[in-house]
């Protein structure tokens, strides 16, 4: 079961403990919001099960870098209206583009934080290869 315990101070300013790691949330910089923390786990996700599907894929790399962006809604409830994930992949064989493709497909496919997501916004993904 997954739990993580958050301790807020009067105007939000609070310490998040999970079980591998903390984090401090509140306004000011150096500190996560909301919605950076649901963006990260985005991130996380896609990446974990992406990194199983090349793994039997056999597709190599030397790095991915997740870029993703969250437009939210105008109208309360504000949620997350668009969103879109650009992951460039680098030190990648340029030539198995499609397999590399296919792979971002079926972990936007499987990823459940993709998945939650996808239920109120549009999830745009974008792959950039280097070689």
């Amino acid at each position: 079961m997954d739990h993580i315990k958050a301790v807020f101070a009067p105007h939000y300013h609070g310490h998040v403990q999970g079980k591998r790691g903390s984090l401090v949330m509140g306004p000011e910089e150096n500190e996560f919001g909301p919605y950076d923390l649901v963006l990260a786990g985005l991130s996380g996700c896609f990446y974990l099960t992406f990194l199983g599907i090349t793994e039997k894929m056999q597709l190599s790399y030397d790095q991915v870098i997740i870029d993703i962006k969250g437009e939210h809604r105008k109208e309360p409830p504000t949620t997350l209206e668009h969103i879109v994930i650009e992951m460039t992949i680098k030190g990648a064989n340029t030539e198995k583009e499609k397999q590399f493709l296919r792979a971002t497909e079926i972990a936007g496919k499987y990823c459940s934080v993709y998945q939650t997501l996808s239920q109120v916004a549009e999830i745009e993904t974008k792959l950039i290869l280097l070689p």
